[in-house]
């Protein structure tokens, strides 16, 4: 029932009208009617009862018409002022004026508020006038102000949160896109590079039947890598929900082998027995060691690189190590945007560890610490 009333806008409407009919029933039950002395007191009672039913079923539509529902709602209720006048159809208005108020236009909504505002101040002036008494003006405004103006502020109120969220949710929503875009520029950026590598490497060199047939494995296992990436992002992009994860998206630990098959045949690994590992954890250290080996590649192309993963405590520890080489590594500035690094960084820094990547002696070591839990 609860997640029916969540659900189902009709549902609800229906359920409000049958609610606000029978407490209705209840205030002309205790006699909550015949309000002023017009018409005479003679008037049966059961007659509001039928104004009371009448208005209820205006309510059933005051969603998808609410200024076409308040209408007809104060029409009835003149007819009830006419018979003397109830409590219950009084609450009836209160409820079109509050829907007139949440689900009209702009335009509308701003027309009603006028035409409360006039019709509250001229009530007000004309029944002290008319009294002579202060009082009676007095009493006039916070009638009217309590009926017509209050339900207004209270859906305008409602409306105003409702657009900032929607307004947060959609902001929400351009950030975690421009994040996933970020994401997938550093990888195909560094599946490229890959490519660009071993076909200049094939290139430099002189032509090789078998040499020249593993560089050309080496690039369409790249480019697959590649494409297989843009297609899980397009499909996180494209889903009205992006929580379930595609199973095709790669950062799992699992993975980690044919990551380090592609960079070649010189990178030792040291991947101890991990527990239970996050998949955002997972899957950023996958992007750390992709980064790691494609700038090892880059600016010392083929020298020795050491990959070490291991658990320390409640903490991972991921360390690439390569030996500088001193060569010039590679020549054009497209591969190098200079970006790869401060990508990883800040992935380390959101899960709650830290990234450095500095040189020590003869050698390049890329260290990040990741917790284990993924909401550190």
């Amino acid at each position: 029932m609860t997640e029916r009333w969540r659900e189902d806008m009709r549902f609800q409407d229906r359920v409000t009208a049958v609610a606000t009919f029978a407490v209705g029933l209840v205030l002309n039950l205790v006699g909550l009617t015949a309000l002023w002395p017009v018409p005479p007191s003679d008037v049966a009672p059961a007659w509001h009862n039928v104004t009371l039913f009448a208005g209820c079923l205006v309510m059933l539509g005051k969603r998808r018409h609410p200024m076409l529902a308040l209408g007809a709602g104060t029409a009835i209720l003149g007819v009830d002022a006419l018979l003397g006048g109830s409590v219950a159809v009084i609450l009836v208005l209160f409820d079109l004026l509050f829907s007139a108020g949440l689900f009209a236009s702009d335009r509308a909504r701003n027309a009603l508020t006028t035409a409360v505002f006039v019709i509250t101040g001229t009530a007000t002036v004309v029944g002290g006038l008319a009294s002579g008494e202060f009082r009676v003006a007095v009493f006039i405004c916070f009638q009217l102000v309590t009926l017509l103006l209050v339900p207004l502020w209270w859906a305008g109120n409602i409306r105003q949160q409702r657009r900032l969220g929607e307004l947060a949710a959609r902001e929400a929503v351009v950030a975690e896109r421009a994040a996933m875009a970020r994401d997938l520029h550093d990888v195909i950026a560094a599946h490229l590079t890959t490519t660009a590598m071993h076909s200049g490497a094939a290139l430099a060199r002189a032509p090789d039947t078998g040499r020249d047939r593993a560089a050309l494995q080496a690039v369409r296992t790249s480019s697959l890598a590649a494409l297989e990436e843009m297609r899980s992002m397009i499909l996180l992009l494209r889903a009205d929900d992006p929580a379930p994860r595609d199973p095709a998206l790669p950062g799992d630990l699992d993975r980690l082998p044919d990551l380090i098959a592609a960079a070649g045949p010189h990178v030792e690994t040291h991947l101890a027995d991990l527990p239970q590992v996050p998949a955002v954890v997972a899957q950023t250290v996958y992007r750390i060691v992709g980064e790691a080996l494609t700038n090892a590649g880059k600016h010392a192309p083929g020298s020795p690189v050491t990959l070490d993963v291991r658990p320390d405590g409640d903490r991972l520890t991921v360390t690439v190590t390569n030996t500088l080489t001193g060569g010039n590594g590679v020549d054009h500035h497209a591969l190098s945007a200079g970006t790869g690094l401060v990508s990883i960084r800040e992935r380390a820094t959101l899960l709650g560890g830290d990234l450095t990547a500095a040189r020590d002696g003869d050698h390049w070591r890329v260290r990040a610490t990741l917790p284990l839990r993924g909401d550190s």
